[in-house]
């Protein structure tokens, strides 16, 4: 069952009025009065409307996905120059609009979600789901500032290091950033008492339960928290409601590996947003940054490393398909595909990456739980080999099924802004730089720098060491 987006224009215009606003490096308090915007029940869940479209427009139009295949390490990186060298090279500054507004835009989502949880009083008869619902959406953007402008959970022995503003009103009075420990508890709170609160079955497009676990594990699972990260992924798949994606099964019927990001033809799309000509066109910077078939070039666009393209293409792997090898100039370079369509709705949590949570948990927590992790891996492995020639045997050890099962996690999320975030977490985990480009889990440049704007609204703010990893 999807769980896609449809908001009528009319939400999307009323949106976009904040939206289009200047929020500099903070929100701008009363940008929209509530007395024009929200002065009762249908127009505060018109506003939780419009959060979702901002959300799907400005946080997941691709742009955060760029900025981390950028800082990892999968991607030929040689001609980036500008905003694009500084991510490449991991030495950000204050200075960069693409890093600013995107911090911009992410913090946009918390403001929106605190406007709406301040008027919860106007809530007559769905209050809970609604403040669940914005409680979800908060944790969902202040995640996605996490992953980038701070070191991973586990960079320090006491994770007492600096996460992130934590803003839980509307004012826009200037604060310093809590410790990653206050972070990601107060992420991990706000999905708690959601689970709580929103509906089994959500409005389409929106959270319900199954949403607000399945980003639950994704959280749990980046601090290495594999006994909560197990548990609510587990939950999850165990809904059968998600199945993985598979070849149509005419001659001519679509192969799997063009469904997760396909318009209505992925089964594994467990939070997302769907395309809608004209009224919700998601993403965007993810057709401009990636697609190969249309004007490609080296610079500005995702290019494999030689790398990861033998990887990807091992005899018999029918992703494979994700790689186009392209020449400009007698060099060759390998864009991906996976993005390569006019439109296509936008997966932010699919069943690929709950089973390759799963199946890693499961082998850290050893004992019975292996054979399950042994069965996911053996999964993926059989869709993307189309047989089990390669599958691992039942009787693989802990370490066995973790080499492979983090293996396949690079492989199958290719383009999809993950690896940095593996190298962060496996780095803080086990102490061993996982970074091919040979840069330790906890140096400067794996966290990008803050905006000036949060230094000039409050003097004493802690910025980011700048200095990048080398």
């Amino acid at each position: 069952m999807k769980k896609y987006l449809i908001i009528a224009t009319a939400i999307f215009s009323m949106s976009s009025m904040v939206a289009c606003s200047k929020f500099l490096e903070r929100p701008v308090e009363d940008a929209l009065t509530e007395e024009d915007a929200i002065y009762d029940e249908a127009t505060l869940k018109s506003f939780l409307n419009g959060t979702y479209v901002n959300t799907a427009t400005d946080l997941y139009s691709g742009n955060q996905t760029w900025i981390a295949d950028l800082m990892g390490d999968e991607i030929n990186g040689n001609l980036y120059s500008g905003d694009d060298g500084e991510f490449y090279n991991r030495k950000t500054s204050i200075f960069g609009a693409y890093k600013n507004d995107r911090y911009t835009a992410m913090n946009q989502i918390v403001y929106r979600a605190n406007k709406i949880i301040s008027r919860l009083d106007l809530a007559t008869s769905d209050k809970d789901n609604v403040e669940g619902e914005a409680q979800f959406l908060r944790a969902l953007a202040r995640f996605e500032i996490l992953k980038l402008w701070a070191l991973n959970w586990g960079a320090t022995a006491d994770n007492n290091h600096l996460g992130i503003v934590l803003r839980n009103e509307t004012s826009i009075n200037g604060l310093n950033r809590s410790t990653i420990k206050e972070s990601y508890d107060a992420v991990i709170a706000d999905l708690v008492s959601a689970l709580a609160k929103v509906k089994d079955t959500p409005a389409a497009g929106h959270a319900g339960k199954d949403q607000v676990k399945a980003l639950l594990a994704k959280v749990y699972f980046q601090k290495n928290d594999f006994a909560n990260a197990f548990k609510y992924a587990d939950e999850v798949i165990k809904t059968g409601k998600y199945i993985l994606d598979k070849d149509d099964t005419t001659p001519t019927g679509l192969k799997w590996t063009a469904k997760r990001y396909s318009e209505g033809k992925s089964t594994e799309m467990i939070f997302g947003f769907k395309y809608v000509l004209s009224v919700l066109e998601v993403g965007g910077e993810l057709r401009g940054r990636y697609r190969s078939d249309v004007g490609f070039s080296p610079q500005g666009r995702f290019k494999a490393s030689s790398v990861m393209y033998n990887l990807g293409t091992q005899t018999g792997d029918t992703r494979a398909a994700w790689y186009a090898p392209t020449q400009t100039d007698g060099v060759t370079y390998y864009p991906i595909t996976k993005y390569d369509k006019d439109r296509f709705d936008r997966p932010v949590i699919h069943l690929t990456d709950l089973k390759l949570i799963r199946a890693e948990s499961a082998a850290e927590l050893g004992g019975a739980n292996l054979a399950v992790a042994i069965a996911d891996v053996n999964d993926i492995l059989t869709r993307a080999f189309a047989g089990t020639s390669r599958n691992i045997a039942t009787s693989a050890t802990k370490n066995e099924v973790l080499t492979q099962v983090r293996a396949q996690r690079e492989l199958e999320m290719i383009g999809e802004g993950d690896r940095l975030q593996q190298i962060k977490r496996i780095g803080a985990l086990t102490g061993q730089t996982v970074d091919r480009r040979n840069a330790p889990s906890n140096c400067p440049g794996m966290a990008i720098q803050f905006p000036q704007g949060e230094k000039s609204g409050y003097s004493s703010f802690t910025m980011n060491e700048e200095g990048g990893c080398n």
